[in-house]
C-alpha cells in the first residue's frame, strides 16, 4: 500500500469518498497502534474536539470511521460473497437473522460460520491494539466504533449458532 489511511483520510474531501478508497484495498493496510493514532490525529485535524458546545454528528462519524476501518480490515482475505454479507449485517442489524437464513439456506451454513470464526479472532486482535491506544479522544473513538462491531458479533454469533443447532436437529 502506497498510503496509510490517515493519508487518504486527509486527501478525501468527505468520508464516502474515503470509505471507497479503503474498500479498495480489500483489508490489506497496516493498521497497528501507531496507524490508529495517526488516523486519529487525521480524523481530529478535520473534526476538532470541542469541549463546549459538541457537535455530536462529528462524534458519529468518528465511531462511523473507526467502525468501517476496523471491519475491512477484520475482513482482508475473505472471499467477496462473506464481505458483502458481514457489510450488509454490520450496516443493517435489524435485518441478521434473514441475511443469516439467506446465506445458510443456500448451503453455506458452514462457510458463514468460518468467516464469522475468523471475524471474531480479527477482532480480538485489533481490540487487544485499541486497548494499547493511551487514554484520550483517539482510543475513545476506536473504543466507540469497535464497541458497536462487538454489539452486532453477539447477535450474529447467536443467528450463526442457530444453524448449527438446527443442522444437528435434521
Amino acid at each position: 500500500m502506497d498510503k496509510s489511511l490517515a493519508e487518504i483520510f486527509r486527501l478525501e474531501p468527505d468520508l464516502q469518498g474515503f470509505f471507497l478508497q479503503v474498500r479498495r484495498l480489500e483489508g490489506q493496510f497496516r493498521f497497528d497502534r501507531e496507524e490508529m493514532e495517526a488516523l486519529g490525529q487525521a480524523y481530529f485535524d478535520k473534526y476538532p474536539e470541542k469541549f463546549v458546545q459538541r457537535n455530536l454528528e462529528e462524534v458519529r462519524l468518528g465511531y462511523q470511521l473507526t467502525r468501517f476501518c476496523l471491519l475491512e480490515k477484520s475482513m482482508a482475505g475473505m472471499k467477496r460473497e462473506l464481505k458483502d454479507f458481514f457489510r450488509q449485517a454490520f450496516d443493517q442489524p435489524e435485518n441478521i437473522a434473514g441475511l443469516v437464513a439467506g446465506l445458510s439456506g443456500s448451503g453455506q451454513g458452514p462457510e458463514l460460520a468460518a468467516g464469522f470464526g475468523q471475524l471474531q479472532a480479527s477482532l480480538d486482535g485489533l481490540k487487544a491494539i485499541v486497548d494499547e491506544l493511551p487514554k484520550g479522544m483517539v482510543k475513545e473513538r476506536f473504543l466507540g466504533g469497535l464497541s458497536s462491531l462487538l454489539n452486532v458479533c453477539y447477535l450474529l454469533k447467536l443467528f450463526i449458532g442457530r444453524i448449527g443447532q438446527e443442522s444437528l436437529q435434521d
